[in-house]
């Protein structure tokens, strides 16, 4: 399991935050939004606050629940912080988190950030954005294609911190032999198609030399945001 996050070519700050304790089968990835540095303050709070609840719950509780809570808890105090600075008020962030136990890999969302899996040389996502575009194409108004060139991309309509409520999409997979894993911002999917995702995780590579591939890859086209990736391999 290794991460990496790079600030991008175009911007001059880095509102994507990551963590990565392989030792407790935990991977952590959020992208922040709001003026100023509240984006920043909004995914680290996210990271910090989630990852504290989850080294607090290892025993007796259902990973359903410990994620659930953690992302819960990372809601709250984005809110509270945002109610008593003028600087933050607005801000929230994507999340995505994985957790890995007894041959299960775990799995909770708000955004868009994703979760993709590779199994047998072919990529799959795992998680479904929680966007305006993402919902036209559900609601059967556009195709994919379409709504790429229709409808803007960065339009949530889930976030941590946003809204006084948030439902937490959970989901769990078992990990087969030789399955690898991807934790991504937009700023890495908007440069690169799933095909080509797929094609960088199949490399018979290091887990740090596809997560630096892919973040030249996503650089060397101009990204326009920050780009964070978290690959996890060896099943």
């Amino acid at each position: 399991m290794i991460g990496h996050t790079d600030t991008g070519k175009t911007r001059t700050s880095n509102e994507d935050c990551i963590l990565c304790l392989p030792e407790l089968g935990i991977a952590l990835l959020a992208d922040g939004m709001g003026g100023h540095s509240a984006g920043e303050v909004a995914s680290r709070t996210a990271i910090d606050t989630a990852s504290a609840i989850l080294r607090q719950t290892i025993r007796g509780i259902s990973p359903h629940e410990r994620l659930e809570t953690a992302l819960q808890a990372a809601h709250s105090v984005i809110r509270e912080k945002a109610r008593h600075s003028i600087r933050c008020r607005g801000m929230g962030t994507t999340f995505v988190g994985v957790l890995i136990e007894s041959g299960y890999l775990h799995h909770a969302h708000v955004g868009d950030s994703r979760l993709y899996l590779l199994r047998y040389k072919k990529v799959t996502p795992l998680t479904r954005d929680h966007s305006l575009l993402q919902e036209f194409v559900d609601q059967g108004l556009y195709s994919r294609e379409e709504a790429l060139a229709k409808v803007s991309r960065n339009i949530l309509t889930r976030a941590l911190g946003l809204e006084p409520h948030i439902v937490i999409d959970y989901d769990y997979i078992k990990i087969n032999k030789g399955d690898r894993f991807l934790l991504c911002s937009d700023g890495l999917y908007d440069m690169l198609s799933d095909e080509e995702i797929g094609s960088l995780l199949s490399r018979d590579h290091d887990v740090e030399g596809i997560a630096l591939d892919m973040l030249e890859l996503a650089n060397a086209r101009r990204s326009t945001d920050n780009v964070s990736v978290i690959v996890i391999a060896g099943f």
